[in-house]
């Protein structure tokens, strides 16, 4: 093992012994870190994504327009598939392991010099802002990870946002109130934001005064109404994305993880045999299970996080709903079981990384 590899795999311990799945909602630790790094956020121009559902393929794809037209972009999506570093990019390329260890133990450093106890997210966030701004990048897509308003992506001031879709997600931390949501992630529009929505025309009041607002209803669209913004008169160009309606031999991978995005998925395809699931227990379970369609049996998984649903209980909601359903220890076995079966995988990024892993994909023994 090369000595930079090495100082990576420890980087990556020390933030994993953060937990990924703590979430503190507030902005005081993320504050004192970027004033502590002479605040690189304020000197970005910083295009932020919230919403619920097609972030991540917002996120990807306008980086992709805005790369093919010449311009340095860097990407802050959340969470990642296979390697943290696929968290920050720019123009399409990762993080080295190198810039990423260093910057991780700088601001590793800091936080315990200066006695903050930062969050996973938090130092991610963190590492991203620093990264674009030593890369002189020209526009700093950021990715929201959760809500809005108290996200740590959120210390920065947009010049555009994208709210994407509203819908009920993370009820252990949002609630189930889609009004009390709306109102959290609109919290990242600015007065001098221009704002891009795909958010009912019921919901525009929540959100707060801008420079402009244009409502628009898909990925393609807010891609396309940016790029008027930024004063680029191109066609949109779409591209494929890891885990998002990928295809391999008779299986679909997805990483619908919520009722509307699940929804959306059975709409464009609803002729599975088999459907291959596990999914985070701060989920809407039993919303996301009625999207699924009826005559084809649910294989339900465990997966390799503390915040997954066990099988068991997962399997209790199903058979209620007047789903077949059979149980398995991992996504691995569930897959050797449904080889012959036109398939449907998803539910999480976690059954998707597993997935991808067991196909041996593009990317899946990344660092």
């Amino acid at each position: 093992m090369h000595r930079a590899e090495k100082n990576y795999l420890e980087a990556r311990e020390w933030l994993d012994s953060l937990n990924q799945d703590n979430i503190v909602p507030g902005l005081e630790r993320i504050e004192k870190i970027m004033n502590t790094l002479e605040n690189p956020e304020k000197k970005l121009d910083l295009i932020v994504i919230g919403g619920t559902n097609a972030k991540g393929s917002t996120c990807f794809n306008l980086s992709y327009n805005l790369t093919q037209n010449g311009i340095k972009t860097g990407c802050f999506t959340s969470p990642h598939i296979h390697s943290i570093r696929e968290r920050i990019r720019i123009n399409d390329k990762m993080i080295s392991m190198t810039e990423f260890t260093n910057l991780v133990n700088t601001i590793k450093e800091l936080t315990i010099h200066e006695k903050i106890n930062a969050t996973y997210f938090e130092i991610i966030t963190a590492v991203a802002y620093q990264y674009f701004h030593n890369n002189n990048v020209d526009y700093a897509i950021m990715e929201i990870g959760l809500g809005g308003e108290w996200d740590a992506v959120n210390i920065g001031d947009a010049k555009i946002v994208i709210l994407t879709t509203l819908g009920i997600d993370h009820v252990d931390y949002l609630g189930s109130n889609i009004e009390g949501i709306a109102k959290t992630k609109a919290k990242i529009v600015r007065k001098n934001s221009d704002v891009i929505t795909g958010w009912p025309d019921k919901y525009h009041k929540l959100i707060p005064q801008s420079k402009s607002l244009t409502y628009a209803k898909s990925v393609k669209e807010w891609i396309k109404h940016s790029l008027r913004i930024l004063n680029i008169n191109k066609e949109v160009k779409m591209r494929k994305i890891p885990g998002r309606y990928e295809k391999y031999s008779n299986f679909i991978i997805d990483t619908a993880h919520n009722p509307q995005a699940m929804k959306f998925l059975i709409s464009k395809n609803n002729e599975y045999e088999k459907i291959i699931i596990g999914m985070m227990k701060d989920k809407d379970i039993e919303g996301i299970i009625k999207c699924l369609p009826k005559k084809c049996e649910i294989l339900i998984t465990n997966l390799k996080t503390e915040r997954s649903a066990k099988n068991s209980e997962l399997a209790l909601i199903c058979k209620n709903l007047g789903y077949y359903c059979k149980e398995f220890e991992s996504v691995k076995l569930a897959i050797d079981y449904a080889k012959n079966y036109k398939t449907l995988i998803t539910g999480s990024f976690y059954t998707v990384s597993e997935a991808r892993k067991c196909f041996k994909l593009k990317g899946h023994s990344e660092l």
